[in-house]
């Protein structure tokens, strides 16, 4: 199977619009535990919420780094898709 149809990559436009809409950000960094964590406490009471706006784009960063390592991609492949 070719690497490009495993990887899974999330884009920052995408999850920024449905956090700022529904509050949806862990849920697609496949961390649905923290979602209705997130969604139990009214996103941590604000604070949580503020943490999330200043970190979000790192995090799907980072998670699309892991995802694109697990579908076999080399470091040269990752420089050129600038997830390194």
């Amino acid at each position: 199977m070719d690497k490009i149809a495993i990887y899974n990559e999330r884009k920052v436009g995408s999850l920024w619009i449905l956090f700022l809409l529904l509050g949806w950000s862990y849920g697609s960094l496949d961390q649905m535990g923290k979602q209705v964590f997130y969604y139990l406490t009214l996103g941590g009471f604000g604070l949580w919420t503020i943490y999330v706006l200043f970190t979000l784009s790192d995090k799907v960063k980072k998670y699309n780094r892991k995802v694109a390592q697990e579908a076999g991609f080399t470091s040269d492949e990752l420089m050129k898709f600038g997830l390194i």
